[in-house]
C-alpha cells in the first residue's frame, strides 16, 4: 500500500508538471514582434523608474535648503495628521507593497494572456512614474517624517526608499491601486474573483493609511497616486483596445490562443461575437466588407467577414443585455457605404 500510495503522487505531480508546462508553453510564447515590443516596454518602464530616482533625489537635496533656511524641521499642516497618529513603523509601508504585488505576481503567472497583462501594468506603471518625474521636485516642500536622512552624495547613483523631499506624489500609493487596478480588470469573473478583488481594494486603502500614519507622505501625496494612478491606467487601456486590439495587432499578446478568446472557457460562439465586434478576421486581420466584395467580385477568393447570418445577437458582457446588429448586405451591382453617419450608394463596375 505505501507504494501504491507514492506512485499515485508521483503520477499525479507528473501530470501537474505537465498541465503547468503546457499552459506556459501555449500562454506564454512570443514572436519576435512580440519580444520586440516588451523589450522596449521594459527599457522605458526601466528609464522612467531610474528617473524618477533621480529626481526624488533632487528633491531631497533641494527639501534641504528649506530646514537651512528656518533653522528647524517643519512639517505642513494635514488635516489626516489630526485624526491619525503618528506611528514609526515604516516597515510596513514596503510590507504593504509586497502584500498587494506578490498575489498581482501570481495572478499574472496563471492568467490566460499573461503578457497582455504584464503590459498594460508596465505602461500605466511607467506612464504614472513619468508623471511622478515632473512633480517630485518641481514644489519642494517640507518632509512630513521629522526623522528622514537627507541624500548624500550623487543624485544620479544614490538610493533610498525613505528620504527626505521625496514627497509629491506617494510612490507606496501608487504601486497600491495600479495592482488593485490590475485586479479590477483581470480577476477572474466569478465569486472568488469577486472576493480577491475586494480584498485588493482594502489592502489598498489600509496601506494608504499606513502610509500617512508614518508620517511618509501628506494626505495630498496620497490622494494624488488615488487620482493618477487609475487615470494612466485607463489612458493605456483606451490606447491599446483601438491602437493594439482592433487593428489586430501583437495578436500572441492579446489572444495567445485563438483571436477572439479571452478565456479557456470561452465558447467558439463567444469568440465569433468578439471577432465581429472588433472587425477581425479568424487570422486576426482587420476586414474590410468592399474590399471582400470586389475581391470576389472579380473572380479572387472568397474572404467572408465573420458575420454569416443578417441578424446576429451580441451579448454584452457587463451587463447581459443583447444588442442587434444588422448585417451588411451587399448586392451585385451596388454597394451601401456608411460615411460620417450618412449612407450613400455607390454603384460598383
Amino acid at each position: 500500500m505505501p507504494k501504491l500510495g507514492s506512485h499515485r503522487v508521483l503520477a499525479m505531480g507528473r501530470r501537474a508538471t505537465l498541465f503547468v508546462w503546457r499552459r506556459m508553453r501555449r500562454n506564454w510564447w512570443l514572436d519576435r514582434t512580440c519580444i520586440a515590443f516588451l523589450a522596449i516596454i521594459g527599457i522605458v518602464f526601466g528609464l522612467s523608474y531610474y528617473f524618477m530616482n533621480v529626481m526624488a533625489n533632487v528633491a531631497s537635496k533641494r527639501s534641504k535648503l528649506i530646514e537651512d533656511a528656518l533653522g528647524t524641521r517643519y512639517t505642513l499642516p494635514d488635516v489626516f495628521f489630526e485624526f491619525i497618529g503618528a506611528v514609526e513603523l515604516l516597515w510596513m509601508t514596503d510590507m504593504f507593497d509586497a502584500l498587494m504585488f506578490v498575489p498581482t505576481a501570481l495572478l499574472v503567472a496563471w492568467h490566460e494572456r499573461p503578457w497582455r497583462v504584464v503590459s498594460r501594468l508596465l505602461l500605466a506603471w511607467g506612464l504614472a512614474s513619468l508623471i511622478r518625474i515632473t512633480t517630485v521636485a518641481i514644489t519642494s516642500v517640507p518632509d512630513p517624517r521629522p526623522s528622514c536622512q537627507y541624500v548624500q552624495g550623487n543624485v544620479f547613483t544614490a538610493f533610498s526608499l525613505h528620504r527626505c523631499g521625496d514627497a509629491i506624489y506617494s510612490g507606496h500609493t501608487l504601486i497600491f491601486v495600479v495592482c488593485a487596478m490590475v485586479w479590477t480588470s483581470f480577476a477572474p469573473k466569478n465569486i472568488v474573483g469577486r472576493v480577491l478583488t475586494t480584498c485588493a481594494w482594502g489592502l489598498c486603502v489600509a496601506g494608504s493609511l499606513i502610509v500617512i500614519a508614518n508620517r511618509a507622505h501628506y494626505t495630498i501625496d496620497v490622494l494624488l497616486a488615488w487620482y493618477i494612478a487609475p487615470g494612466a491606467w485607463y489612458t493605456v487601456a483606451w490606447f491599446w483596445y483601438w491602437h493594439i486590439t482592433k487593428k489586430g495587432r501583437l495578436l500572441r499578446i492579446e489572444f495567445p490562443v485563438e483571436v477572439g478568446r479571452h478565456r479557456d472557457a470561452d465558447s467558439p460562439e463567444m469568440c465569433q461575437r468578439r471577432r465581429v465586434q472588433l472587425g477581425l478576421t479568424s487570422d486576426g486581420t482587420p476586414y474590410d466588407p468592399i474590399a471582400m466584395y470586389l475581391n470576389a467580385l472579380h473572380g479572387g477568393a472568397d474572404l467572408t467577414p465573420p458575420r454569416q447570418s443578417a441578424d446576429v445577437q451580441f451579448i454584452d458582457e457587463k451587463d447581459g443585455s443583447p444588442e442587434s446588429s444588422d448585417l451588411l448586405e451587399l448586392p451585385d451591382s451596388s454597394c451601401a457605404v456608411d460615411v460620417g453617419g450618412t449612407s450613400r450608394d455607390r454603384t460598383l463596375p
